[in-house]
């Protein structure tokens, strides 16, 4: 499905969705201490500060296409092609890679691949995902221990983050590097220019090479939100088009015999209460992800609208009727899967998950009884004042997965060793490792997710991928072509299909593009600021919604609604609302 086109907005360094600075992802001041003003580097191969780009001329060019490949009308996205060894054999790089369970990066398939294919031989070194991955890269880098190269995926750092260690010296530079040895990138951002607008420093040097994941359901993610079919055809009810169809169906569920021990009618863990909040909340007024809109060109916080009054009235009203289970507000995600791993179907009603794997550990389409099977997207529901909107991620399109430190002995071999992963079977060799084992090219009869000519395929059976792959945090090409080009067969594990339905069944009531604030890079001060700020924001706001669930806190008394706002301002939010405002205007 095509996107409508994004505006063609001025921009002094155009920064993608993935750089929203969280408290997770504050950059340390004592990181960069550590690093100098100057990478050192040779100004012949990375460009001199004023380069610009796409002015070199290539010395590397595209290799031929593979043929026989069949790729769908109107295909944007990488292609398969002949790829040779260009590595010296001799140099060995290290770059930083994320750990998950099983993986062995000096017997995984598509690390050994890559060596084959690239000639480049690379000691992998790999730091766990989340929060103490991030603990683990701040040390090093902050004593001085570069890698050649850093695989930054999966959130290990933010655009702000790239594009202030960039300044720094600690990254190098990529677009004389990527505008001559990497033809693969530089086809990409050929078809999507805006990738290579989007991940520009507000220096204007790109400091990061970005992978392109133009994931299509992945911009509803944020607030998707299931309903469970069996539950609704037993009591004979059509899927809620309004809050009032809503609150009529909790009743029935509340009063059907056949309702399971155990159940909760609206449930979904702790750590995304505010998900489930902003899915009904887009009934009432405008909401995105981050709560903050564009209203007439200047940011505002929608908590402390009147309207989000109105909805945070509704929400502790829907607690107060039980049809807001209580458990959510400790529900581990643990606990919500156990809910949904339930032999006997869901133990839920209407749940909020990212995926079905948010709420089910196994994943059986072919089962009845399994929540992969049995839940289905809810699509937003009207309001009372006749709103029916949801938040769309506009900006999310890829993000910065690949940097090339100061202390590379060739940033060349390394530029052409993330440029090769670009290509359409290394691509999907990342995310399905062997070819003939865990995918294949479609045929001419294949059927796309979207409708379209399949391109790829993946193979019954191969679900157990021990190994086989990496998750998305290097270098790769998936446009949404790309990603929409997997083939829908029948007894396939895939959940692609099913994600792409919930999608669809979300962009009719999409936001306006003009309420969505692009993301922003911020310098090292403002972003330590926005991270605290942010922080103490949102855990205000979930102790808030806590409070009125469990009847602490009243939202229809104006002295609560009084005192839950002002908390809002000694927090700082108008503090924090110009920063962005700064940097929306400096860089817009």
């Amino acid at each position: 499905m095509n996107e409508t086109p994004r505006p063609q907005l001025s921009r002094r360094g155009v920064l993608g969705r993935a750089g929203a600075v969280g408290a997770a992802a504050v950059i340390a001041p004592a990181v960069l201490a550590a690093c100098g003003g100057d990478s050192g580097a040779d100004a012949e191969v990375v460009g001199e500060a004023d380069y610009e780009p796409g002015s070199a001329e290539p010395v590397v060019e595209l290799g031929p296409e593979t043929e026989g490949i069949n790729y769908p009308p109107d295909y944007q996205g990488p292609k398969a092609r002949a790829l040779v060894p260009f590595g010296d054999g001799e140099t060995e790089f290290s770059v930083l890679g994320r750990s998950i369970p099983e993986l062995d990066y000096p017997t995984n398939y598509y690390a050994n691949l890559l060596e084959e294919t690239t000639g480049v031989k690379v000691a992998y070194q790999p730091v766990p995902l989340g929060e103490d991955g991030i603990t683990t890269v701040n040390a090093m880098l902050s004593g001085g221990e570069l890698p050649h190269a850093l695989m930054t995926g999966m959130g290990l750092f933010t655009v702000s983050q790239v594009a202030v260690y960039g300044q720094q010296g600690m990254f190098l530079p990529l677009d004389k590097l990527i505008d001559e040895h990497a033809p693969h990138i530089r086809d990409m951002f050929e078809q999507f220019p805006q990738m290579r607008e989007q991940f520009t420093s507000p220096d204007g040097r790109l400091y990061a090479v970005p992978s392109m994941n133009d994931c299509y359901h992945c911009k509803t993610g944020d607030v998707r939100t299931w309903y469970n079919s069996a539950w609704l055809e037993e009591v004979g009810a059509s899927v809620p088009e309004t809050l009032t169809d809503y609150e009529a169906l909790m009743e029935e569920w509340k009063s059907w015999s056949g309702l399971p021990d155990r159940a909760g009618l609206t449930v979904t863990t702790s750590d995304t209460l505010l998900n489930l909040v902003n899915f009904f909340m887009g009934s009432f007024t405008e909401v995105s992800s981050t709560h903050l809109l564009l209203r007439d060109g200047k940011v505002a916080w929608v908590p402390t609208e009147d309207a989000y009054r109105q909805g945070l009235i509704w929400i502790q009203e829907q607690f107060a009727k039980g049809h807001f289970a209580q458990s959510m507000l400790s529900m581990t995600t643990e606990q919500l899967q156990q809910m949904g791993d339930d032999p006997e179907g869901p133990r839920f009603g209407v749940v909020y998950g990212n995926s079905q794997g948010a709420f089910a550990t196994t994943l059986d389409f072919e089962n009845s009884k399994n929540a992969a099977s049995r839940m289905q997207p809810l699509p937003p529901m009207e309001g009372p004042d006749g709103l029916r909107t949801c938040h769309w991620d506009w900006y999310q399109l890829g993000s910065p997965n690949f940097v090339i430190t100061s202390s590379c002995p060739d940033p060349v071999q390394m530029i052409r060793w993330a440029d090769y992963q670009f290509e359409l079977g290394m691509t999907i060799s990342m995310g399905r490792g062997e070819q003939g084992t865990g995918w294949d090219y479609a045929g001419t009869d294949a059927v796309g997710i979207d409708g379209q000519q399949a391109l790829y395929e993946v193979l019954p059976g191969s679900t157990e991928l021990t190994n086989q792959g990496w998750w998305e945090w290097g270098p790769f090409f998936k446009s949404m072509s790309q990603r929409h080009g997997e083939a829908v067969m029948e007894g396939s594990s895939s959940i692609e299909p099913s994600l792409f339905a919930a999608g669809e069944a979300y962009e009719p009531y999409r936001l306006d593009q003009e309420l969505v604030l692009p993301t922003l890079a911020f310098d090292m001060e403002q972003s330590a600021q926005v991270g605290e700020i942010e922080t103490n924001l949102i855990q205000h706001l979930e102790q808030s919604i806590a409070s009125a669930a469990s009847g602490r806190t009243d939202f229809t008394k104006d002295a609560d609604w009084q005192a839950y706002a002002d908390q809002f301002t000694t927090i700082g939010v108008e503090n924090l609302l110009e920063i962005y405002q700064s940097a929306l205007d400096e860089q817009y």
